[in-house]
């Protein structure tokens, strides 16, 4: 009796202790997204179609397209937005490498015209570990009206919109079961901000993936661009271990 006395009263400090270790509801925490490095391409050329770029913890990360021959693309950075950081909650995501896989449909027919591409992953990654950015969209009343559209089809949370540059617009997006999308909030005659760029919107996927699918519908004219970004949450899934060691001394 004694000795079960004592070990609970043990248990009890090892909840107490990791309790205090855990964060609250209202407790902020400090994510860093590192987006998908394309280099050795430098920046304004063209990204072969089945590249395989390296990432850190993640493995190769296969990047293949399909979109039209009249579409201009390659590895562009904007530099105001290389460096930034959004807040969602309590909770603050920032990164210092931001780049994008650039569509430009700058010929052809009026539009909206579609493209993909897609990251194919050499493992399924967590839920909440993958993020995609969009930039640049672009919406108008000119040539009939219509917006460039980034869609995703999976479950995703958007986070906000870093401002890079304080003259675009802000992005509108648009979720539903198992699906999103992102574009420009504002629209409005001919090729000028605010509602010919958006600013660097973040989304964080939700499900478990094994790849991820960017769909691109373009305007004529516009230009526009997509990443995506990975974030281990590695103190979470330490704090998670934790609670499991201790709830494995019940059993």
């Amino acid at each position: 009796m004694r000795q079960s006395k004592a070990l609970l009263t043990i248990l009890c400090l090892a909840l107490a202790v990791t309790a205090a270790s855990l964060p609250t509801a209202a407790s902020a925490a400090a994510y860093s997204i590192t987006w998908l490095d394309m280099s050795p391409n430098t920046f304004g050329s063209v990204v072969p179609n089945g590249s395989v770029f390296f990432v850190p913890g993640v493995g190769n990360v296969t990047v293949t397209y399909s979109i039209p021959a009249h579409w201009t693309h390659g590895r562009y950075q904007n530099p105001g937005y290389t460096v930034g950081s959004v807040t969602s909650g309590p909770d603050t995501y920032s990164w210092s490498n931001y780049e994008h896989f650039g569509t430009i449909f700058d010929a052809g027919l009026l539009g909206p015209e579609s493209g993909t591409i897609t990251y194919t992953f050499a493992g399924t990654l967590p839920a909440g570990t993958v993020y995609v950015g969009t930039i640049g969209l672009g919406a108008t009343t000119s040539f009939g009206g219509g917006a460039s559209v980034t869609t995703v089809n999976q479950n995703g949370t958007f986070l906000g919109d870093y401002i890079g540059d304080v003259t675009a617009g802000a992005s509108q997006f648009t979720g539903g079961a198992g699906t999103f999308s992102v574009q420009n909030s504002v629209t409005g005659a001919g090729g000028a901000n605010p509602w010919w760029n958006t600013q660097l919107g973040v989304v964080r996927i939700d499900d478990t993936v094994s790849s991820i699918t960017v769909q691109q519908s373009l305007i004529r004219g516009d230009g526009i661009g997509v990443n995506i970004g990975f974030e281990p949450h590695g103190i979470v899934a330490d704090e998670a271990a934790t609670w499991g060691e201790v709830k494995a001394l019940f059993e």
